[in-house]
């Protein structure tokens, strides 16, 4: 495969991963909206079985490493697993996809750009527009802009930045892991930059936009497996940088405050939910970590 990057002789090796989970039947057409614009997708699957009618076409393109784990083994254990692979390969950057994601056509040409006038010592991640399908919201500011954190599909990591850092929080399985990874990575004084021109098409969960109190507030609606991940983790990454990033800290636990506000306002299963968050923070106090027993 043959990439060229804009104003250079020689374009940086990229690589990708995507990681599955019992993949959407539209997961073949989400994956070829990026994978010309890599040199080498690693899909990582955490379904308990393959599904043959998807990953056999997959595994037939021909710049695609297809690893199946057998099990679910979290969000950040499937990255690592890309990352690493990716730097086997003699990749530079490694762009992080959800299999519901779909990129623009220029996505890996502008963040090339960007690192193309930039010093790579300080640059962590490179950060699209996020134009959620179900949740809209007008981009902010200007084109370049350095943010504090950003989710994971569709951003694009330092490989020198991810040796320096260290390798995603498996602990964590799944919820907080960006997050946990974007305080790391400014901890160290990589930068995270987004480009708003750069824009990936992502679904945010089954999310939806609810008035409350005259403002217009994001239900999430999640399983009540996920509301465990989301309450245990948030509570562990804000209580792990609460020294360095206070404000932050303190935010997020007012967040925390205002997502049972909306699952007891919007959602439904709210009994199931509230035990799982109140499960989520006995299980912080514990410092019990990894996959919930129950859980997906």
């Amino acid at each position: 495969m043959t990439r060229t990057s804009p104003g250079t002789e020689r374009a940086p090796r990229i690589g990708a991963v995507v990681v599955l989970y019992r993949p959407p039947g539209e997961v073949l057409r989400n994956i070829d909206s990026y994978l010309p614009q890599v040199d080498v997708l690693f899909a990582v699957d955490n379904s308990d079985r393959p599904d043959e009618d998807r990953i056999g076409p997959l595994r037939r393109r021909g710049n695609v490493v297809y690893l199946w784990n057998g099990m679910n083994v979290g969000l950040a254990k499937a990255l690592n697993i890309g990352a690493a692979r990716a730097m086997e390969h003699g990749c530079q950057f490694l762009l992080m996809m959800d299999q519901d994601s779909v990129a623009s056509s220029n996505l890996v040409s502008e963040f090339i750009a960007y690192c193309s006038g930039h010093p790579l010592k300080d640059i962590g991640l490179l950060a699209p527009w996020h134009a959620y399908r179900n949740y809209d919201r007008p981009p902010e500011g200007s084109n370049v802009r350095e943010i504090e954190m950003t989710i994971t599909s569709g951003t694009m990591l330092n490989l020198d930045a991810y040796r320096a850092a260290g390798p995603f929080m498996d602990e964590l399985f799944i919820d907080y892991v960006d997050f946990e990874y974007c305080l790391r990575l400014r901890t160290l004084g990589f930068r995270i930059i987004q480009l708003s021109d750069a824009v990936l098409d992502h679904a945010l969960g089954n999310t939806v936009a609810r008035n409350f109190l005259f403002r217009r507030v994001a239900v999430y609606n999640h399983e009540p497996v996920r509301v465990y991940y989301r309450f245990r983790n948030r509570l562990r990454v804000a209580w792990l940088y609460c020294r360095r990033y206070p404000g932050w800290s303190m935010r997020e636990l007012v967040l925390l405050a205002n997502e049972v506000v909306k699952i007891l306002c919007f959602e439904e299963r709210k009994a199931a939910k509230c035990r799982m968050a109140f499960r989520g923070i006995v299980d912080f106090i514990l410092n019990r970590s990894g996959k919930y027993g129950g859980g997906a």
